[in-house]
C-alpha cells in the first residue's frame, strides 16, 4: 500500500496548455499529458497497465506510453479513438512533409482556380490566404441591408449602433439576416507579406461557382437536429444550421473533400492515418467557426457551434501543411521521451469503443492503475460537436451512452438520475476490473456541489475508501474570456483530482455516513491554504472549500460557487469584471463575517 506521507504529488498542478501535444490536436476539456504523468509514475511500475474509462483524445494513454506503462483506453466517442490513434501513430517527419506535400498538390489541382484571386497591386493571379466574411442584417424600420464588418466602431471592437440608413437602433438579436458576404480577401504581396484588398468580381465569380459545383452534393455531412442539446444551446433552428456541411463555405466544403480523397490513396496505413489525424485537426479552422478579430484571429470555439458576425475563410491547404508542422511536433515530444520497447504502441495501448458501465471485456482485477476524466454533468456534450469532424470519418458517437446531463428539451427530465446511474456503473466497473490495494484517479470540475455530492455517493457506492488518499487543484490556464470570467459568469476554472483507493482482500471499510459541510469552516480554511494570488481567484477558493470537504468525509451538496462569491463580496471584495479575479484581498475571518454578521448562505 501507498501511504498518504510518501506521495510526491503536489497539492496544485499547474499545467498550461501550450504544449506540442495538447495544441496538435483540438478535443474538449483535455487533461495535458504533464498533468497526468505524475500519477502514471506515483502508483504504477513500468509494465504495468492504466484504465482511462472515459479516454477522450487518448491523453493518459499517451502519458502512460511515455511512461514505459501499458494503457487500456475506453470511450464511446468515435473522434476520440480516431484521435488517440493518430497521436499515437509514429512515422517518420520526412516521409510526412513529402507525402502531405503531394496529397496537397493532387487536391490543389482538383480544385482548380477556385481558390485563385488577382493581386489588386500588380494584377497578377494568385492564391488567396484567406477571405474575411460578415453578416449582413437587415433594418427592421426601413428594410435596407447593413454588412456587419462595415459599420463596427472603436477599431472593430464594438458593434454597430444604428441603421446606417435610417439610424434606427441595431438590435443585434432581433434583426433579421441577410446573406453573409465577402468582406476582405487576404493574398501575399510581391514582398510576401499579406495584405488585404476589396473583393474583386473574379472572387465573386469564384464564390458562385463553388456554390453550383456538382461536388456540393458529395461533401459528407450529418444532421444536427432537435434530438441534440447543442441544436436548442446554438440556436441552429434560427441560423438554419441543421446539418455540419453548412458550417463550412462552398469553397472550402471542396476543398476539404478533395484534400480527404486525396489522403485516403496514400498506399502506406500509418502516413494515411497520421494524414487523417491532421485533416480532422483543421476542421474547426477550415470552418465558418474561425473567428475574425481586429488584431489577430480568435480561433473557434470547440464546445459550440457558435459562428460569429465576422469569420474567416482560410485556406485549407495552408492550414493542412502548417498542421502537418504540429504534428511533427507533437511526435517528437511524445516519441523521444517513450522508452524503446512502448514504441510498439498497437500492443502498449488499446482503445476500445465501449461505455464505461460496460467493460465486460476487461477481466476483474487486471488493471493496476484507473485516471480517468468524466464529463462534467451538463457542462458539454461530446458527442454533439464531434458530429463536425465524425461526419468526415464515417462513424458517430453512440450519445444515447453519453454521460451528460440534458438542460432542454424532452431529456430534461430525470437528467441527474440518468447521469448518477451511468457514473455509479462505470465507478463500479473501475472496482471491479481493479487489483486489490490499487488506485483510481478522477479528474472532476463543477460549480455545483450537488454534483460534487454525487460523485462522492457514485464513489463511495462503488466501493472505493470513502476519504481519498490525494486530492490535487489542477489548473489547466485559462484563456478564454468566459473562464477567466468566473467571478461574474459563475465558471469554475479549476479542477480537482481525487485518488481513491480500492480496499485490500480481507480490509472492512468504515461505513461511517459523511456529514454536512459548514461552508463557513471549509471557507476560511481554505483562504487559510492558499497563497495571496490563488486566494485572488474565486474557483481556487472554491475547489479549495470543496477539497477540504472531502478530506474532512464531509457532504458538499449545497456549497456552491455563488456561495463563495457572496461571501467574498459581502466581506468588501471587488470582483474585477475583465479578470474575474477578487481586488484587496482580506483576512479569511473578515471574509467570513457577513454584512449582517451571518455565516455565508449555502443552501
Amino acid at each position: 500500500m501507498i501511504e498518504q506521507e510518501v506521495i510526491r504529488i503536489p497539492d496544485v498542478i499547474r499545467t498550461p496548455r501550450t504544449d506540442p501535444v495538447y495544441n496538435c490536436h483540438a478535443y474538449l476539456t483535455k487533461v495535458p499529458v504533464a498533468a497526468i504523468a505524475p500519477f502514471v509514475q506515483q502508483f504504477t511500475r513500468p509494465g504495468e497497465v492504466v484504465l482511462d474509462l472515459f479516454a477522450g483524445s487518448g491523453m493518459t494513454g499517451i502519458a502512460a506510453a511515455m511512461n514505459g506503462r501499458r494503457a487500456h483506453l475506453v470511450d464511446i466517442s468515435v473522434l476520440g479513438q480516431h484521435i488517440a490513434c493518430g497521436y499515437l501513430t509514429e512515422v517518420n517527419a520526412t516521409d510526412l512533409r513529402v507525402t502531405a506535400k503531394e496529397v496537397v498538390r493532387q487536391a490543389r489541382g482538383a480544385l482548380g482556380d477556385l481558390y485563385t484571386s488577382r493581386r489588386a497591386s500588380d494584377g497578377k493571379p494568385v492564391e488567396m490566404a484567406r477571405v474575411v466574411w460578415s453578416f449582413t442584417y437587415i433594418c427592421p424600420a426601413c428594410s435596407q441591408p447593413m454588412v456587419y464588418f462595415k459599420h463596427l466602431r472603436k477599431g472593430g471592437t464594438a458593434q454597430p449602433d444604428a441603421c446606417p440608413s435610417c439610424n434606427e437602433e441595431f438590435v443585434r438579436r432581433s434583426w433579421p439576416r441577410g446573406e453573409d458576404v465577402p468582406v476582405q480577401v487576404i493574398v501575399h504581396g510581391p514582398d510576401g507579406k499579406l495584405v488585404e484588398q476589396e473583393p474583386q468580381d473574379r472572387d465573386i465569380a469564384a464564390l458562385e461557382r463553388a456554390a453550383r459545383d456538382p461536388r456540393q452534393a458529395y461533401v459528407p455531412s450529418l444532421p444536427i437536429d432537435e434530438h441534440r442539446e447543442m441544436y436548442r444551446r446554438s440556436a441552429l433552428a434560427k441560423h438554419g444550421l441543421g446539418e455540419t456541411k453548412l458550417f463550412f463555405s462552398p469553397r472550402n466544403a471542396i476543398a476539404l473533400l478533395e484534400l480527404l480523397n486525396a489522403i485516403d490513396g496514400v498506399v502506406d496505413d500509418r502516413l494515411r492515418t497520421k494524414l487523417r489525424f491532421v485533416f480532422t485537426a483543421i476542421l474547426p479552422r477550415a470552418s465558418r467557426r474561425y473567428q475574425w478579430g481586429p488584431k489577430r484571429p480568435l480561433n473557434a470555439q470547440n464546445q459550440t457551434y457558435y459562428i460569429a458576425p465576422v469569420y474567416y475563410e482560410w485556406n485549407v491547404f495552408d492550414l493542412f501543411l502548417r498542421k502537418v508542422e504540429a504534428a511533427i511536433r507533437a511526435d517528437e515530444e511524445i516519441f523521444r521521451a517513450m522508452p524503446l520497447f512502448a514504441h510498439d504502441v498497437a500492443r502498449n495501448v488499446q482503445y476500445d469503443v465501449a461505455s464505461a458501465d460496460a467493460l465486460s471485456h476487461i477481466a476483474d482485477a487486471s488493471i493496476d492503475y484507473v485516471f480517468t476524466d468524466p464529463p462534467f454533468g451538463s457542462n458539454i456534450f461530446y458527442s454533439d460537436m464531434n458530429l463536425f469532424q465524425e461526419a468526415w470519418l464515417g462513424s458517430t458517437t453512440a450519445y444515447e451512452r453519453e454521460a451528460v446531463m440534458h438542460t432542454t428539451g424532452k431529456k430534461k427530465d430525470g437528467a441527474a438520475e440518468r447521469y448518477e446511474a451511468l457514473l455509479r456503473g462505470a465507478f463500479r466497473e473501475a472496482f471491479r476490473v481493479l487489483k486489490p490495494a490499487r488506485f483510481m484517479s478522477v479528474v472532476f470540475g463543477n460549480s455545483n456541489g450537488a454534483i460534487w455530492g454525487l460523485v462522492q455517493r457514485a464513489l463511495r457506492d462503488a466501493g472505493f475508501d470513502a476519504v481519498p488518499v490525494h486530492i490535487a487543484i489542477l489548473d489547466k490556464g485559462q484563456r478564454s474570456v468566459k473562464g477567466l470570467n468566473s467571478g461574474s459568469e459563475g465558471v469554475v476554472t479549476v479542477d480537482l483530482i481525487m485518488t481513491v483507493r480500492k480496499p485490500g482482500t480481507g480490509e472492512v471499510l468504515d461505513a461511517k455516513a459523511p456529514v454536512q459541510a459548514e461552508a463557513a469552516n471549509l471557507l476560511d480554511a481554505a483562504l487559510t491554504m492558499l497563497d495571496e494570488e490563488r486566494s485572488r481567484n474565486p474557483s481556487y477558493v472554491y475547489a479549495a472549500a470543496v477539497r477540504e470537504a472531502i478530506r474532512r468525509h464531509q457532504r458538499v451538496d449545497h456549497l456552491h460557487l455563488s456561495d463563495v462569491l457572496i461571501a467574498l463580496r459581502n466581506a468588501g471584495y471587488t470582483l474585477d469584471g475583465k479578470t474575474g479575479l477578487v481586488n484587496k484581498p482580506v483576512s479569511a475571518r473578515r471574509l467570513l463575517a457577513t454584512a449582517d454578521g451571518a455565516a455565508p448562505r449555502v443552501a
